[in-house]
């Protein structure tokens, strides 16, 4: 009788790894599929000025966003009903209005930024950085549901969710980049109204929660959990987004069009290179946690070499399958994205690190690590792209990662000893 309950148990947790899968895999593989039309309807110009507006992303999403969602996480299983419907109205307001005035602030940052440190440059600030930033906010409510039928383990509800996003964004690139043909404009614009149009379904679906009152006492206890992951995550930006918003300064539009195309060819890499670390994650965790450092380095070696055999696969493969996603328009791309698929690697290696760090209790000391590591990594970036411009810029990401395992390594060893010291004279 236990047995099959047990059966019947890791029968459903597969099906819903599935369907979890499922959602992200398919609107990636239509992407994929479209892309070459995409490729065919937009100049380097275009893709250069839409890698250079998002690359501010993943500065800004964390701070428009404040990490509400793993506040919501964690506190799910704490609260009881009534008091989770509270947690739940205060973040979705928090979502709306605070999100929408820190999005203000980030707009007249950037336009700032662009007027007075970066005047030269050729990149037009509007309409492009108004549906780059505003798009961000409209963002909040569908990862908070997404985030909410999670936990409530409803696959089915996240799975229609998360396809009908990827669907309508998808429809709405074929109609106003390949059909009206707005180039950049068009890009920018679809991801604004889908994520609009996903917006105000999260608002239908949750309306009866705006009965409750914001809770300030509920706000503030979410801030103090939250501050030190929206800077750690804000951070990810100086190994992301940097390199994009340097080489805009080069003045090259056309050559930082052809990068950004790489880069996102790239990107289409990850999905795969985060399904292994996925996979063997919490058999790295409990090695970690028993201290039991065979395993954990087996483990590591199993998800660096499958990470390994897929970049090496891709470097050779890149101008043929480059060719084939562009349309043999972009094929000159394939330099930038054979460097930039290391990246993928040194970029595993850094969040192993990163997370054996935090697993080991030091969170404090992993935000301290990052905050050395960016200092470093911005004067890699100067020195590289001075010396090499968009190559070196590729061979900076790659590296950036690198001092990144360098700094966790040597800081981690050191803590330990440390602590270890330290209970053994109490």
């Amino acid at each position: 009788m236990l047995n099959s309950i047990l059966i019947d148990k890791i029968k459903r947790s597969t099906a819903n790894i599935g369907i979890y899968f499922l959602a992200s895999f398919i609107p990636m593989l239509i992407n994929l599929l479209i892309n070459p039309l995409i490729a065919l309807n937009m100049s380097p110009v275009d893709y250069a000025i839409v890698g250079f507006y998002t690359s501010f992303n993943s500065l800004l999403s964390p701070l428009i966003s404040f990490y509400a969602f793993n506040y919501y996480t964690k506190r799910y299983f704490e609260l009881d009903k009534r008091e989770l419907y509270k947690l739940k109205t205060t973040i979705m307001q928090s979502l709306i209005f605070f999100s929408f005035l820190l999005s203000i602030i980030c707009f007249v940052s950037l336009y700032l930024y662009m007027h007075f440190f970066n005047k030269e440059s050729a990149t037009p600030f509007l309409p492009y950085a108004f549906l780059s930033v505003f798009m961000l906010p409209l963002t909040g409510l569908f990862t908070l549901k997404l985030t909410d039928y999670k936990m409530q383990k409803k696959s089915k509800s996240f799975f229609k969710l998360s396809l009908s996003n990827g669907l309508i964004a998808v429809f709405l690139s074929l109609f106003l980049v390949v059909l009206l043909k707005y180039g950049a404009l068009g890009k920018l614009s679809a991801s604004f109204v889908a994520s609009l149009i996903m917006f105000l379904v999260c608002v239908y679906l949750d309306f009866d929660l705006f009965k409750f009152k914001f809770d300030w006492k509920i706000f503030k206890s979410m801030l103090i959990f939250v501050w030190p992951l929206i800077i750690g995550s804000m951070l990810h930006f100086f190994t992301t987004g940097y390199d994009k918003v340097y080489l805009e300064r080069l003045g090259n539009p056309s050559e930082l069009g052809y990068y950004v195309v790489a880069a996102q060819i790239v990107g289409f890499l990850s999905v795969f290179v985060a399904a292994i670390g996925s996979t063997f994650q919490p058999d790295i965790y409990e090695a970690v946690v028993k201290k039991n450092w065979n395993n954990a380095s087996k483990y590591i070696s199993i998800v660096l070499g499958s990470t390994f055999v897929v970049i090496l696969g891709f470097v050779l493969l890149a101008p043929f399958v480059i060719d084939i996603l562009t349309a043999g328009r972009y094929t000159y791309s394939a330099k930038y994205a054979r460097i930039l698929a290391f990246s993928q690697i040194t970029s595993v290696m850094y969040f192993v690190t990163t997370e054996i760090t935090i697993v080991m209790g030091y969170t404090v000391l992993s935000l301290v690590n990052k905050i050395i590591g960016v200092i470093l990594t911005i004067g890699v970036y100067a020195v590289f792209i001075s010396k090499w411009q968009f190559v070196g810029a590729a061979w900076g990401q790659v590296i950036s990662f690198v001092i990144l395992i360098i700094i966790n390594i040597i800081s981690l060893i050191y803590w330990d000893k440390k602590v270890k010291l330290r209970k053994i004279r109490a």
